[in-house]
């Protein structure tokens, strides 16, 4: 799925640079010697829309002994021996609707309900017959995002500000098979379909004509174990799960 979206990927990726570099290249020009939109950020509420790209993973632990989990299961005689079990990260992108509330002249409460894709994988590593083998499991995600943050931004420098913002997120994974019974591929681990996330950024206000456009640096950490608790070589080789998502938006207001 993400090699497909891998073109939304790099356009999103050249708008940031473009972004990041407008202010610099603007104040050159003269072009914020002016406030667009003076009376934006008086109103009560306001709303728009979101698109970025993320870097899905897990922070996952092991248990201590690796080595002495029981290798148990239909896929028995796969290793002999489990040597490692590793996080592989992939990229994805997102988009949401913003409902921002003034809550006073430099704070806002904002509501981003957003729909997230995405995979991770685990990598299981391990010796057969001496010889080092390696199986990796991609987990698809979908995820229905609903954050709340708290945002604190700085003193209007014409038309740019800085912001930071924090808060939680609840997130409905659309693509987890928790649940699900029956397989056409094989599953080696299977994770929960709700997650509880607590969530820091930084980002920039750039104020035009017409809109307000800003990009954000998120960090998201899930608090729950996410992991599905079943008698297999590949689940109890991990002894705790969590969700870790990196996320770069770019708001149209």
């Amino acid at each position: 799925m993400i090699r497909k979206n891998s073109s939304i990927i790099l356009i999103l990726g050249l708008l940031f640079l473009i972004s990041a570099t407008h202010p610099a290249h603007s104040q050159r020009r003269g072009a914020f010697n002016f406030e667009n939109l003076p009376h934006h950020d008086q109103k009560d509420y306001h709303f728009g829309f979101s698109l970025g790209f993320n870097k899905l993973n897990f922070s996952l632990k092991p248990i201590s002994n690796l080595h002495n989990v029981e290798m148990a299961g239909n896929l028995i005689a796969e290793f002999d021996t489990l040597k490692s079990v590793l996080p592989e990260a992939e990229y994805g992108f997102n988009i949401g609707i913003v409902s921002n509330l003034r809550l006073a002249d430099q704070w806002d409460l904002r509501f981003i309900p957003t729909l997230t894709f995405g995979d991770r994988n685990i990598v299981y590593r391990g010796v057969k017959n001496g010889n080092p083998i390696s199986r990796k499991q991609q987990l698809e995600s979908t995820f229905v995002d609903f954050p709340l943050h708290l945002k604190y931004k700085s003193l209007r420098m014409t038309n740019t500000r800085v912001y930071v913002l924090g808060g939680l997120k609840y997130s409905h994974d659309l693509a987890s098979v928790e649940d699900k019974e029956d397989f056409e591929d094989e599953i080696l681990a299977r994770t929960g379909k709700n997650d509880f996330f607590y969530e820091m950024g930084v980002g920039f206000d750039y104020y035009f004509y017409y809109f307000k456009f800003s990009t954000e640096i998120k960090a998201s950490f899930g608090i729950r174990d996410m992991l599905s608790r079943e008698n297999s070589m590949f689940a109890n080789s991990i002894d705790r799960l969590n969700s870790k998502i990196i996320m770069i938006s770019f708001l149209f207001e």
